[in-house]
């Protein structure tokens, strides 16, 4: 199924196609446990202990529908009724309107402060 990678560290956005196993998120997003947040553009599954991994090397970007710098990669997909996760809606392109990239923790607490968050 349709899925998207966000890739900080390379500023792109890819897709890729999902296998539908939970198990192959960790893979996709090199994690041992998620996390999800929802956008207008569906569900972003992230590391949930971004903030701690990879250190001063972390990578942040911004989704402008979730109002803190989300770290690490991102797996975009859509949720069913049952919370089951389902093939990619959006597209590439209105994907990308949605995303900026912050750079590493510096500019990640950088905007944070000056966003007061």
């Amino acid at each position: 199924m349709k899925a998207f990678i966000i890739d900080p560290f390379r500023e792109t956005i890819t897709m890729i196609d999902y296998s539908g196993d939970w198990h192959d998120i960790k893979t996709h997003i090199e994690c041992s446990m998620f996390t999800v947040v929802r956008v207008d553009e569906g569900d972003i599954f992230l590391d949930d202990e971004g903030l701690y991994s990879k250190g001063s090397e972390q990578m942040f970007f911004l989704h402008k529908d979730y109002p803190s710098p989300l770290a690490g990669y991102g797996l975009v997909l859509d949720t069913d009724e049952e919370g089951e996760a389902i093939e990619a809606s959006t597209s590439i392109e209105e994907l990308s309107k949605s995303i900026t990239w912050l750079g590493g923790p510096y500019e990640a607490m950088a905007y944070a402060k000056k966003h007061n968050l």
